[in-house]
């Protein structure tokens, strides 16, 4: 039987918030529940006072350096058996977590981490592996590879039940399913903040599956962020190269490096560009990212990450490093679509 690790951080009233985590899944301490051991009612949660309603007003509406870091594994128990450990676990709405997800060692396989509905009630700040931190107005799907890790930072704000399954075939038969659980969020609002210009069929478009023919002759291009300068008072930044030139229809492999020399992370920011693309993955040695379309991509030192995208409209866009002052410093571009 699979066991069950329920973590909570509530805020009482007139009390220090209360944080018990654990850190293995035998010996637990008891965790902060309702007064009766229940999930908390509406007297054990939090007082929150006036609520955001938009997601990067819940993002900025909480402390991160009081963080809750919480784990779950994928592991592969037999051939025949496979489980995320632990199958359950319940956030409370308004509190900041990271949900770090992990390929446990000695497995042999992928895994997904296939919550969508869970995915679009919180407000996410952001996905981050160990090349590059993710932001997007919500998430689709991760896919833990190998030896793989991904933090998860967000809010938790939609009361619910949310199922948790791993998406490849056979896996939720063996057992690779649980739920994640929102509570305290009675009455809380949440406004994804999609951009009012992103056309929705890109989300769904058949090009989005690794299956479509597109893929097929995708082409190949990379882009690295060059510290040229990067001395007080003499800094020179680069994208190499800084002008891209894409064809409407086709699909693309866009890797981004930020080389191991470098002496700062960047930003491959460009907003209007990634609305009007179909977005397939991010991908890097770590974990998988499905998301409707990117905010920002921030590439860490020594870090890569590819982009499998198809552009649908013909034009000229911007790219950015939003760092301060590296724009100013040359990192800069232009990626047309013909």
């Amino acid at each position: 039987m699979q066991r069950v690790l329920r973590i909570h951080k509530i805020a009482l009233p007139a009390t220090v918030a209360l944080v018990l985590l654990c850190a293995s899944l035998v010996g637990c301490p008891p965790t902060t529940t309702g007064s009766n051991g229940d999930p908390p009612d509406a007297a054990d949660c939090p007082n929150l006072g006036t609520t955001p309603t938009k997601a990067s007003e819940w993002v900025s509406f909480v402390n991160w350096d009081q963080a809750t870091r919480v784990e779950m594994s994928a592991h592969e128990v037999n051939e025949n058996s496979m489980h995320f450990m632990p199958d359950h676990l319940e956030f409370v709405a308004g509190q900041p977590y990271i949900l770090v997800m992990k390929s446990a060692a000695g497995n042999q396989e992928k895994h997904y981490f296939h919550a969508p509905e869970f995915y679009q009630a919180i407000a996410t700040r952001k996905a981050q592996t160990a090349h590059a931190e993710y932001k997007a107005p919500y998430f689709d799907d991760f896919e833990l590879k190998v030896k793989g890790e991904l933090e998860l930072y967000f809010v938790p704000v939609l009361e619910g039940e949310y199922p948790l399954w791993c998406t490849i075939p056979g896996h939720r038969d063996k057992g690779m399913e649980g739920e994640l659980h929102i509570v305290c969020g009675t009455g809380l609002s949440l406004d994804l903040e999609v951009d009012p210009d992103f056309k929705t069929a890109l989300a769904s478009d058949e090009r989005r599956s690794g299956s479509n023919l597109v893929w097929e002759s995708a082409q190949d291009v990379t882009v690295s962020m060059d510290e040229i300068s990067f001395d007080a008072g003499s800094e020179a930044l680069a994208f190499d190269p800084a002008d891209l030139a894409f064809d409407a229809g086709t699909a693309y492999r866009l890797t981004i490096q930020n080389p191991a020399a470098n002496a700062s992370k960047h930003y491959y920011t460009a907003a209007e560009f990634y609305q009007t693309v179909v977005t397939r993955k991010a991908e890097d040695s770590k974990a998988e990212i499905k998301v409707p379309y990117f905010k920002a991509i921030e590439v860490l030192i020594g870090g890569s990450t590819e982009l499998f995208i198809v552009p649908t409209v013909a034009g000229s866009y911007g790219v950015i490093c939003t760092i301060t002052d590296h724009e100013q410093f040359g990192m800069t571009g232009t990626i047309t679509v013909e």
